[in-house]
């Protein structure tokens, strides 16, 4: 009875000490298991949060990038494309992939196409003509009154009498005093004039011809060209000009800035072209393309109306 009861205790400890180490090794599974997903989570967390802050940034949405230069911002993108790359990847190859796909994307989405329509001499020569048209015109019509007042006192000469001879004495010296007041007149506009025409002559002028878009109606994710004619004249002399080109689209509910570009040109007409693609979460609706061009001390603005499907 004793050897049958040991011989049963001695079986239930063989099997105990069996199973000792197969539950240690799927205890260790397990955990390993949910340490993988913990860290897989925390990575797919992360990389939603950086794309998210990102994607704000790149968008122009903030003051601090919508100020930057246009190379300080393709530098952003293309470090965005390879943390991006970084995260998915798990590698360097990943974040090589990534700034340059970031790079192709952006050159991809903007372009510029540029045509000069006059030289420096021929706009000025143009501009200078319509001064001299509009003086022309100044002066006849400055004639034209005149002639009107000299009939008008020529009729009231025939309508009167003969009076006494110091009133006609009173009445010619009278008149001559107003000729020398109005001859002096003259010369002070004139001189203004020249004054003003010289100092003009010494500054750089900037005029906007022309602004328009391909079509009105556009849909987000659509391509849209946008065209500016401007002229640039400057004093004698002056071979290159900077000009900065910015473009901003503006709805009721938000602006933002559509790219800004510097480039030098020398005097006379040009055509400024873009192509772009409306982004795809502006709102529906009424949109103006601004367009401002400026040398750093005067700019000047033209707007394009689009409507937004």
């Amino acid at each position: 009875m004793n050897l049958t009861y040991w011989w049963k205790w001695r079986s239930s400890k063989k099997k105990l000490a069996g199973r000792a180490p197969f539950r240690a090794i799927v205890c260790s599974e397990q955990q390993d298991a949910f340490r993988t997903f913990g860290i897989q989570i925390k990575n797919i967390l992360l990389i939603l949060f950086i794309l998210s802050f990102l994607g704000f940034h790149l968008n122009g949405c903030t003051t601090k990038y919508g100020t930057r230069e246009p190379d300080q911002k393709q530098a952003l993108r293309t470090l965005a494309g390879g943390v991006a790359g970084v995260l998915f990847a798990g590698n360097i190859g990943g974040a090589i992939v990534g700034a340059l796909v970031v790079d192709v994307v952006s050159v991809a989405t903007i372009k510029y196409e540029d045509k000069q329509l006059e030289n420096g001499d021929q706009a000025a020569k143009r501009y200078k003509d319509q001064d001299k048209k509009a003086e022309d015109k100044k002066d006849q019509d400055k004639k034209a009154e005149d002639r009107k007042d000299q009939d008008k006192k020529a009729e009231d000469g025939k309508d009167q009498d003969k009076k006494a001879e110091d009133r006609k004495d009173q009445e010619q010296k009278a008149e001559d005093r107003k000729d020398q007041e109005q001859k002096a007149e003259d010369r002070k506009d004139q001189e203004q004039k020249a004054e003003k025409k010289k100092w003009e002559e010494k500054r750089v002028s900037l005029f906007i011809e022309e602004s328009s878009v391909a079509t009105h109606t556009v849909r987000t994710g659509s391509t849209v060209k946008a065209n500016i004619q401007y002229t640039l004249l400057a004093p004698e002399g002056t071979e290159n000009v900077k000009i900065t080109e910015t473009r901003k689209l503006w709805t009721a509910y938000s602006t933002r800035e559509l790219d800004t570009r510097d480039i030098t040109r020398t005097q006379g007409t040009y055509l400024s072209s873009i192509q772009f693609t409306m982004p795809e979460d502006m709102p529906k609706g009424y949109c103006i393309l601004y367009t401002t061009v400026s040398d750093g001390k005067r700019a000047k603005t033209a707007r394009s109306v689009m409507n937004i499907l």
